[in-house]
């Protein structure tokens, strides 16, 4: 435990000062490598919440795989996604085969190889009560304790600031963009539903919806709930 505090220690001052996103995802593997993972893949929540394709922003994942999950797969209902947006617990695909609510579905067949005979640690990126990523990570007999997730926990969150700052120039996501909330808010009011059931769908209370929906209508500069949508299609913030 000692040398892994050690080693994240170390990993974490090579990721501040990373120069490109390829030296910092070689640095991420040498890292999980020691926790037996062998597979990175990374998505930006607000774009897998807005229906965008091109969500992933590192992966190990062959194209094809890709390709056969964008067309038979809805990301914003895939398990990973719907269990990372409630908490910022990690947890494991095993985890996800035992659990009834997504058992016998499509997304067990949609797997890459290592995930699919191994296993694969899930690790959403928060800011505060706010998701902003998910990374997982796969391995052939990979260490899952409460240790290795806590440790990698922390260095997903430092490898994906470090990623934002090299790709905007900013440390963290700016505040002015919409947040996950808000964009899946959006997207479902566009698509045709009601406040309440936007609340049930993302456990929320319909006045809670309005006030994330008032605040995107704020951040994108309109008056109304079509003006917002409207924009927010024509940015490409939402897709439907």
């Amino acid at each position: 435990m000692k040398d892994n505090y050690s080693g994240l220690c170390e990993v974490l001052s090579r990721i501040k000062v990373a120069p490109s996103p390829a030296a910092l995802w070689i640095d991420l593997r040498e890292f999980i490598g020691r926790f037996g993972y062998s597979y990175i893949s990374g998505v930006d929540a607000a774009k897998i919440a807005g229906g965008l394709q091109g969500a992933a922003f590192v992966s190990d994942a062959p194209d094809e795989l890709h390709a056969r999950v964008d067309q038979e797969l809805d990301y914003a209902k895939h398990p990973y996604v719907v269990r990372a947006l409630r908490s910022s617990v990690p947890f494991t695909v095993s985890e996800l085969r035992r659990d009834p609510e997504f058992a016998g579905q499509p997304w067990t067949e949609l797997l890459s190889d290592v995930v699919k005979t191994g296993d694969g640690l899930i690790l959403p990126v928060y800011r505060d009560d706010e998701p902003l990523a998910g990374f997982i990570f796969g391995g052939q007999n990979p260490d899952t304790s409460a240790v290795a997730r806590a440790t990698l926990q922390v260095l997903a969150h430092a490898a994906f600031e470090k990623f934002v700052e090299l790709r905007d120039g900013t440390a963290v996501p700016a505040a002015s963009s919409l947040t996950v909330r808000e964009t899946q808010c959006l997207r479902l009011i566009a698509t045709g539903h009601e406040d309440a059931q936007v609340g049930q769908l993302l456990g929320i209370r319909p006045r809670t919806v309005r006030f994330h929906v008032d605040s995107a209508k704020t951040k994108l500069g309109v008056s109304s709930r079509v003006q917002a949508i409207a924009k927010a299609l024509r940015d490409h913030i939402i897709a439907v």
